[in-house]
């Protein structure tokens, strides 16, 4: 089997878009979620946005913060302009990108702005949307592309822009927050949304450069519980079927896991069901979980890639930061959760798990690379 080499990696967040200045702020328990103003009558005003006038023009907001992160990205890997753009691709998960809030957009096919952003990088484009799981999904596609030999480089991960019809919606369906979001806490009592993007740059590990490998990316596993179009499976199979197909294809045992970046939504039924699934599971091992969207806020489409970038950056600086908002965890055996100040954990390996509407399950494992 091809082993999977990150080889660079950048996002874009409501805590800024420095990798290693965000990565201190997410340690020191620092958030992006602030009021932001809209003209409708929402559950909460509080949302994650790169820009705190967000109606401003969706699609070309989207357009700037994908294409500087995916450039950044890029540039990290050191991949030369001059590369044979047919082993090139661009592979970008979203949800409804600004196609909900941009009349420009809403005419326009679903993927044109992923195809106007690969043009500027010569890369071959692909668009996908998989609701929440779309950038772990855009990773898992571009794995398989590196390990099928189609692909010598993928630039790949999410993005997604706030907009009121987002912000609508989740308050219309009772999972917005009208507080804030505190991940697998007894109090919690919904999500809160955010923006923002987040890109790794894969390679056959084997191609190496004489430079460090920031991560290998050993598994990846998916399932769909087909239970419902806005809640999982109550059982937590679909979430269970893909992080046991994720262990699977890398070759490892569940004990092997230290590490998990979890989906940790806020949601009562999300939480739960996500937290009983680790307790099967880890019974034994109990390894340490962390969340991020207390910090991001729920960036949909981009969730998947910013909590992957996460969970690498913590398996490299050997810290792990604290889930925001927990104060009274939710019980559930094998589950221990980071709160309260940053943890040090001794990990080789890690899982990034997420969880999307229409009953999407998406997990990735990581191993340990260099330490940036």
């Amino acid at each position: 089997m091809t082993a999977v080499a990150v080889t660079g990696m950048a996002w874009t967040t409501a805590l800024g878009d420095d990798l290693d200045g965000v990565w201190t702020k997410l340690l020191a328990g620092a958030t992006g979620i602030a009021p932001i103003a809209s003209s409708y009558t929402l559950r909460n005003d509080r949302a994650a946005a790169i820009d705190s006038d967000y109606a401003r023009s969706p699609r070309r907001r989207l357009t700037t913060m994908t294409d500087g992160a995916l450039r950044a990205a890029a540039q990290d890997a050191q991949i030369s302009a001059t590369r044979d753009a047919k082993t090139v691709f661009l592979v970008i998960g979203t949800s409804f990108g600004a196609r909900l809030d941009d009349d420009g957009a809403a005419t326009e096919p679903l993927d044109e702005w992923v195809n106007e952003l690969a043009a500027g990088v010569d890369a071959i484009p692909i668009a996908l949307s998989t609701a929440c799981s779309s950038g772990s999904d855009a990773i898992l596609l571009g794995a398989e592309l590196i390990r099928s030999g189609a692909a010598e480089v993928c630039i790949c991960g999410g993005a997604d822009v706030l907009g009121d019809s987002k912000r609508l919606a989740h308050s219309a369906l009772g999972t917005m927050s009208p507080a804030e979001l505190r991940s697998f806490d007894r109090g919690r009592d919904g999500t809160v949304l955010g923006e923002g993007a987040g890109f790794m740059v894969l390679e056959d590990a084997r191609a190496g450069k004489g430079r460090p490998i920031l991560a290998l990316l050993r598994g990846c596993g998916s399932a769909n519980d087909a239970a419902g179009l806005t809640a999982p499976d109550e059982q937590g199979e679909g979430v269970r079927l893909a992080v046991e197909r994720s262990l699977a294809d890398a070759g490892l045992t569940r004990d092997q896991i230290r590490l998990v970046n979890a989906h940790g939504s806020g949601t009562p039924t999300n939480d739960r069901v996500e937290s009983e699934t680790y307790g099967s599971i880890f019974a034994q091992t109990r390894p340490l979980i962390f969340a991020t969207k207390g910090a991001f806020g729920h960036t949909l489409g981009a969730t998947g890639a910013l909590e992957a970038i996460a969970l690498v950056l913590a398996l490299n600086t050997r810290k792990v930061p604290p889930i925001r908002g927990l104060t009274e965890p939710i019980g559930g055996d094998g589950c221990v959760f980071a709160r309260g100040a940053p943890a040090a954990v001794e990990a080789e390996f890690g899982l990034s798990v997420t969880i999307g509407f229409g009953g999407f399950n998406t997990s990735l494992v990581f191993e340990r690379g260099a330490t940036r």
